[in-house]
């Protein structure tokens, strides 16, 4: 297989891939295979219809191939690629339903898991409505949050104010500096997609309050699942954060998207925390498998 390096421009090679995902995890989507494939180093291949990424992690390591009707013998072309490579065979960013076909093809073949990886699933319902005493918290700060704020609005991201998500991604960036690459990277590529629209074509929304921009978002449907890839807000307003979110959700978890997933919280205890306090309905764990 002859592999390339994974640019922007080859957004429209790699859509027809990225149709589907029954698995509803951020990393079968078209804008999370983009939005890391510089931190992750990926390049890409297809052969006979079907897409092979290598990614680096920091080992060299392949995405489970996709395409119609994928089996035995195109984990067998990553094999004889690693063998060329002399480094051992490794499938990232493996689902549960992908993992038992895998095991029954490679029985010697070990797999890991870590809790960091898990994507959160909830129902977009829950997320829309925030129903019962569970959610009595976060319906406080979104009220408190209305009280204080009356000139506020949630606005879709059109040509029309794409600057000011520019501008207020930049904003939040310098104000809120920090050492982490996988930060730095979201920052850039948050911007990359904004600037970069009909590229990725990508749902956004804008939180204003008096016409200032306080949080932005962004992310894609696939299937029956939103997927939220950025969140960004200036929690000098209180309550900003699940405002944000529940607008998102409200405004595009249509009747066709039964569920939200908020991707991982990278091993940091307050993202963990905020995350389930929203009430997962799933953790989707992903595994790391290494084939014999």
């Amino acid at each position: 297989m002859e592999f390339k390096k994974l640019t922007l421009g080859a957004m429209n090679i790699l859509k027809p891939y990225f149709t589907d995902n029954p698995y509803r995890i951020c990393d079968c989507t078209i804008g999370g295979t983009f939005l890391w494939r510089d931190y992750h180093k990926t390049e890409y291949a297809e052969e006979d219809g079907v897409l092979y990424l290598k990614v680096a992690y920091p080992e060299t390591a392949f995405a489970p191939p996709r395409g119609p009707e994928v089996g035995i013998e195109h984990y067998m072309r990553i094999i004889e690629c690693c063998s060329r490579l002399k480094s051992p065979t490794i499938i990232r960013s493996v689902s549960g339903a992908v993992l038992e076909d895998l095991l029954e093809m490679f029985p010697r073949a070990k797999a890991r898991t870590d809790r960091a990886w898990s994507d959160y699933l909830y129902n977009s319902s829950d997320l829309i409505h925030l129903p019962g005493r569970k959610f009595s918290g976060q319906r406080n700060h979104i009220n408190r949050f209305m009280r204080e704020h009356a000139e506020w609005s949630f606005e879709p991201i059109t040509e029309d104010n794409r600057t000011d998500a520019v501008v207020f991604i930049e904003k939040h960036a310098e104000e809120n500096k920090k050492d982490s690459l996988e930060y730095l990277v979201g920052v850039e590529k948050a911007l990359e997609v904004l600037n970069n629209t009909e590229k990725y074509n990508q749902l956004g929304g804008i939180l204003y309050v008096c016409g200032l921009a306080v949080g932005v978002t962004l992310g894609e449907i696939v299937d029956d699942t939103l997927f939220v890839h950025t969140e960004k807000a200036d929690t000098t307003y209180h309550g900003s954060y699940p405002m944000l979110m529940n607008q998102f959700a409200a405004r595009y978890a249509t009747e066709d998207v039964l569920y939200i997933n908020r991707e991982e919280d990278d091993g940091v205890e307050g993202l963990r925390v905020s995350k389930m306090s929203y009430h997962p309905v799933d953790l989707l764990d992903k595994y790391k498998v290494e084939i014999f």
